[in-house]
C-alpha cells in the first residue's frame, strides 16, 4: 500500500525524468543534430542580370523559382545549404552566408564573401 502511495505521489517526477532521458537519448544518438544539419535548396527570385539582386540574401528562399538549375554557371539559380543558414522567414541569413555577384559574360552568379556558417558553398546555376 505504501508503495502505491509513493508511486502515485511521484508520478510527475517520474514523467519528468523519463522525458529528460528521452531528449538526452535523442541528442546522444545524433538524431537531434541531424535534423539541424538538414540540407535544403534555396532558389533565386530576381533578375540574374542585376548584381545587386543576385547578392541580395532576401531574394533567396526555399520556394522553387520555376527555372531548370542545370549547373551551367551563367545565371543565378539555386544554392544547397543547411537549414540553420536560413532566417526565421526562410530567407538566406546574411550573418551566416554573405553574398556577392560574379559576372559570367551572360549574367551573374552568387559568390560567398563571408558569414559565420561552416556550410560549404554549393551554388547550382543555370544557362
Amino acid at each position: 500500500m505504501k508503495r502505491n502511495n509513493c508511486l502515485k505521489s511521484n508520478v510527475m517526477a517520474l514523467v519528468a525524468v523519463i522525458t529528460i532521458l528521452s531528449f538526452l537519448t535523442l541528442k546522444v544518438s545524433g538524431l537531434y543534430g541531424q535534423h539541424k544539419r538538414m540540407t535544403v535548396s534555396i532558389y533565386f527570385h530576381g533578375n540574374p542580370s542585376s548584381p545587386a539582386e543576385v547578392a541580395d540574401e532576401n531574394r533567396w528562399n526555399p520556394t522553387p523559382n520555376g527555372e531548370t538549375c542545370n549547373a551551367v554557371n551563367q545565371k543565378a539559380c539555386m544554392i544547397l545549404l543547411e537549414q540553420t543558414d536560413l532566417t526565421i522567414s526562410y530567407t538566406l541569413d546574411p550573418a551566416k552566408i554573405n553574398l556577392d555577384a560574379v559576372y559570367t559574360g551572360a549574367a551573374y552568379i552568387p559568390r560567398r564573401i563571408g558569414g559565420s556558417s561552416s556550410t560549404p558553398f554549393n551554388p547550382i546555376n543555370r544557362n
